[in-house]
């Protein structure tokens, strides 16, 4: 074994893995494909261990087991802690930090009263550097390793942001947000211009130490004109490893004004489509109000649903039903989707995905959640090799938690059956006091003992 292996030792350690052709996945996960998708598994007294000179798991199982594999390898000894996979949050917009908690406007009416105002800001280098710094610190105290991002309309703001994730440790998908047409002048950007920022943007980041990836980013159909969008397939087209992000069909109003805007579609889906901007590297922000036919299409496309329920809940865009997407066969990850999202934390992110599909009669169990938080979001990055789960040969990337800094939930996890109840308690009680460390790549990039 490397000299650099170090063996992390838990009380417990959860995570999903992909399902083992021919085997039965857990009955505890209601029907649909969103069950079909992963096994949960929980291990006592947990071993994880990890080659500092790559990064990599070497080994993961029960402490003396891998201790014995092993063999001679420093143990951090975690105590008490809960080792678990970094999160993934799979759709967020990174100049919308300080307009979280805007109040009393729906989607299209928030979004001229508070966001584009706060997106205008982001042209000023400063603005877009001391913000980026508070964004990384905020995503790395709340667990989440990679993160899939929203830049504003202004090239320096994406750069900065690369650069603040690149020193930060962190994993990230980046997009400088495209808009040309239907806002005001200050968050617009000829698409000539835009598509030449861009392409100076993926030569410098796309790809920068395996962790920094670029996203190709119309905000959505109404900000774009004709001319922007297929500029920006042909973009993608150039740079097919890129990733596409945008959103989609999250509130009624919306769908109206596209309805009116495009007489001629199809369907919403079919004006991204006709571009040539729906394939499996899509990243689709929202998706309430889908059809049964569009639900279809992005399956057999292979494009992903980013669903994003605190959000949704928050705006009053609907209740997605995320039974039917998933059993129609869309890949489904979770996004806080802040500044309309309130709160970034995945764990709340979680609790708020359980309410929104309860109030269908379809709650869903809290395997699944640590699912949709965790290797969804690889999945539907394409990271999965990588990331999304604590599998031998995947980076080390992970979290440990404790219940010590909350009282009421170290109690409810003390009268837990067994992990899945504590898993369950801690999506309802958790939040960002609960990480004690942080490793990308085997590397601790937090320390909750190191701070006063």
């Amino acid at each position: 074994m490397p000299a650099g292996a170090v063996i992390h030792r838990a009380t417990e350690l959860w995570h999903v893995k992909g399902p083992v052709a021919g085997q039965s996945v857990s009955s505890t996960v209601r029907r649909g494909r969103l069950g079909d998708r992963f096994r949960f598994e929980a291990i006592s007294d947990a071993g994880l261990a990890v080659d500092l000179s790559t990064g990599r798991i070497l080994d993961v199982g029960e402490f003396a087991a891998v201790k014995a594999r092993v063999g001679d390898a420093d143990v951090v000894n975690h105590g008490d802690g809960v080792i678990l996979p970094g999160f993934v949050d799979a759709h967020l917009h990174f100049p919308q930090l300080d307009a979280m908690g805007s109040h009393g406007k729906h989607l299209i009416q928030w979004l001229e009263t508070y966001i584009f105002p706060a997106e205008s800001r982001f042209a000023d280098k400063s603005v877009a550097r001391s913000t980026a710094a508070r964004f990384t610190e905020e995503l790395a105290r709340n667990g989440v390793t990679t993160s899939v991002v929203f830049s504003s309309v202004h090239p320096v703001a994406a750069d900065v942001l690369f650069d603040v994730f690149d020193r930060s440790g962190l994993r990230a998908v980046v997009g400088k947000t495209s808009m040309d047409v239907n806002a005001p002048a200050e968050v617009l950007l000829d698409w000539r211009a835009d598509v030449a920022a861009q392409e100076v943007l993926i030569a410098k980041w796309h790809g920068r130490g395996g962790r920094l990836f670029y996203a190709v980013t119309p905000r959505f159909v109404l900000t774009s004109s004709r001319e922007q969008m297929k500029a920006l397939a042909d973009l993608h087209a150039r740079h097919p490893e890129t990733y596409i992000q945008t959103h989609i069909s999250e509130c009624e109003g919306e769908l109206r004004s596209v309805a009116e805007a495009f007489p001629a579609a199809k369907d919403y889906l079919s004006i991204y489509e006709d571009y040539g901007l729906i394939n499996e590297r899509t990243l689709l922000g929202h998706g309430v109000w889908l059809t049964d036919i569009e639900r279809e299409r992005i399956a057999d496309l292979g494009a992903t649903v980013v669903h994003c329920p605190t959000s949704n809940s928050f705006l009053g865009s609907g209740l997605i039903d995320l039974r039917k997407t998933c059993d129609a066969g869309v890949e489904v990850a979770l996004g806080s989707d802040i500044g309309a999202g309130t709160s970034l934390s995945p764990w709340a992110t979680m609790l708020e995905a359980y309410k929104l599909q309860a109030l269908r009669g379809q709650p869903l169990e809290p395997e699944a959640l640590l699912y949709l938080a965790t290797l969804a979001g690889s999945e539907a990055l394409h990271q999965d090799h990588m990331t999304g789960n604590l599998e031998p040969g995947k980076q080390g990337d992970f979290q440990v938690i404790s219940f010590d800094a909350k009282p009421l939930l170290r109690e409810r996890v003390a009268r837990a059956r067994n992990p899945r109840e504590r898993l369950f308690a801690t999506v309802v009680h958790g939040d960002d006091r609960v990480l004690d460390k942080l490793y990308v790549g085997g590397r601790c990039l937090r320390d909750s003992q190191s701070r006063s």
